[in-house]
């Protein structure tokens, strides 16, 4: 009996032992189930910090690119005006450039023609001058010639009254020629006196 108790007390030693493992079986598995829990808790609290801070991080970034592209915008905006400026700036040099070419254009053209009317005047003032002096020197030597052939007339005419009256004095004091003779001779006078 006594091996009886010996396997007696064996037994209930081997029974609480394995009621002492189921326990701390059962002790682990819900152990284990708590950690496993708090590590599902752990993870949902984990994963609703990951996305609010996504969230967080997404409506910060929306805002500094509404900030940026605002910031953005408003440089464009600079940008073109300072460019619309610019072409301004420049259209008014050119137009300021073709007026002032223009004008200068305007004003070399003015004083050439100022130039050659001026030129033309003074080219028809000495055409003139010299026309009037032509027509004086024309009209002295006119009244030169009218003069010399006054002159010429007037002593042609003496020689010719010279010569009658030399004739005359030739008749009287020769012989009474014949009446042609004395005909002829005048007539010869006469003719030289047509000339």
């Amino acid at each position: 009996m006594v091996g009886d108790s010996e396997d007696a007390m064996e037994g209930l030693e081997t029974s609480q032992t394995e009621e002492k493992n189921a326990f701390e079986s059962a002790g682990v598995g819900s152990r284990v189930t708590g950690i496993l829990e708090a590590a599902e808790q752990a993870a949902e609290q984990i994963r609703a910090d990951a996305l609010r801070e996504v969230h967080d991080t997404m409506r910060r970034a929306e805002a500094d690119a509404e900030v940026r592209i605002e910031e953005l915008t408003r440089e464009a905006e600079r940008v073109r005006a300072e460019a619309d400026d610019y072409a301004r700036d420049i259209r008014q040099a050119v137009d300021s450039y073709g007026t002032q070419a223009r004008r200068e254009a305007e004003e070399n053209a003015r004083q050439l023609v100022t130039g050659a009317e001026e030129q033309a005047r003074a080219t028809r003032e000495a055409a003139q001058a010299m026309a009037e002096q032509i027509q004086a020197d024309a009209h002295r030597r006119h009244e030169a010639l009218q003069r010399e052939a006054k002159a010429l007339e007037e002593r042609r005419q003496r020689v010719l009254d010279g010569l009658r009256d030399l004739i005359a004095q030739l008749q009287d004091a020769l012989v009474e020629p014949s009446r042609s003779e004395s005909d002829s001779l005048v007539e010869a006078l006469d003719v030289e006196r047509r000339r």
